[in-house]
């Protein structure tokens, strides 16, 4: 069957996205107007929609947010996203997050999201390898925050922290729970744990607000749809009018935060005050894999086929888990944020994002 195109309709943009980002949390634009930010991982998934946001906000509101952005290869960021490149509010650092040279200048905020990539996890990352970038690289930026004048920093974590889920139901905060220290599939997870420790025991020693980002998994624009994410390897096959292909039993639960509330999530968590915390970041609407597959297939493309082999569950670089969903009670109750975009919405809005690119 030939590829198909959703259904008529005004397509969602960009812009759309992040004037919605402004709206929604407005009093966090405020607090950070004039701030001056240092970002590692600037120009990944995360970073790109931070960037996008942030020069959004300084044309609509004169936030006047300046961002230092540390990455490996800005030349080739710079060909995906060139507006981002030339904007006089965002610079780029060259180097690596374990052994980069100190800028030599102050901020008010650093946000850390550098880690191995998903393309690297993809192809086969070494346990030892994730383990050491995530740990050595969390040290290096902690060493430069210390020196740079910082009152807030935001370390971006991962729902592989935890451990299988003690109820059975949606990962909290305070479930005492950790990955299995003797299976080196849990490398992510053990790295995030040891990362959030350095990033406590630094916050205290320099008086930093502190706020950790556990995230779950999410969904939207600039997604990889050619690795391990099962949703971006559904919507490409729907948009391609290929079969969606489910290798396990299709009875795993997950979770999806459309990428636009991530950005409007990570940037209320950067500016908070208070005492160091942990929030989980994502949605609490539970969907399982085969509930996932034939939502994206019947939003997109009705006529594919969604084929379940029922073979035992693999997960790349991570270990299998049947409910990886998080708890979001304490990000709503204590900084009124929300999964704001229905999982309907994200595919149809991811999808059209794909179809423009």
């Amino acid at each position: 069957m030939a590829a198909v195109s959703p259904a008529a309709r005004p397509r969602r943009t960009l812009n759309d996205d992040l004037d919605a980002i402004l709206a929604r949390k407005p009093e966090v634009w405020e607090n950070l107007r004039g701030a001056s930010l240092f970002i590692s991982g600037g120009t990944g998934w995360f970073g790109r929609w931070l960037l996008e946001a942030i020069v959004h906000a300084n044309a609509r509101l004169k936030t006047d947010i300046r961002v230092l952005a540390l990455s490996r290869d800005p030349d080739a960021f710079a060909r995906q996203a060139p507006h981002l490149a030339a904007n006089p509010a965002i610079r780029f650092h060259v180097g690596d997050v374990r052994d980069f040279a100190f800028p030599a200048q102050r901020f008010t905020h650093v946000l850390h999201a550098a880690t191995t990539s998903a393309h690297e996890t993809f192809n086969g990352e070494s346990p030892l390898n994730k383990f050491d970038t995530l740990v050595a690289g969390t040290r290096r930026v902690l060493d430069f925050a210390a020196g740079a004048g910082v009152g807030h920093f935001l370390f971006t974590s991962s729902g592989a922290a935890y451990g299988p889920s003690p109820r059975g139901l949606p990962l909290r905060e305070d479930d005492p729970v950790a990955p299995d220290t003797m299976d080196p599939n849990t490398a992510l997870g053990q790295a995030k744990r040891a990362a959030e420790f350095l990033c406590a025991a630094y916050a205290q020693r320099h008086g930093w607000n502190l706020s950790v980002a556990r995230c779950f998994a999410f969904v939207g624009p600039f997604m990889p749809l050619d690795i391990h994410y099962a949703i971006g390897n559904f919507i490409r096959c729907a948009l391609r009018g290929e079969p969606i292909i489910i290798n396990g039993d299709g009875s795993p639960a997950r979770s999806y935060l459309y990428m636009g509330d991530l950005a409007a999530w990570l940037m209320t968590l950067l500016q908070r005050k208070g005492e160091a915390a942990v929030f989980n970041v994502g949605s609490d609407r539970i969907v399982t894999i085969a509930e996932l597959a034939h939502l994206v297939r019947d939003r997109l493309n009705p006529g594919i086929e969604v084929r379940i082999l029922g073979r035992p569950d693999a997960s790349v670089g991570n270990p299998v888990r049947s409910l990886y969903v998080p708890d979001i009670d304490r990000a709503r109750m204590e900084l009124g944020l929300e999964a704001w975009t229905s999982l309907d919405d994200a595919i149809r809005f991811s999808a059209d994002a794909f179809l423009q690119a």
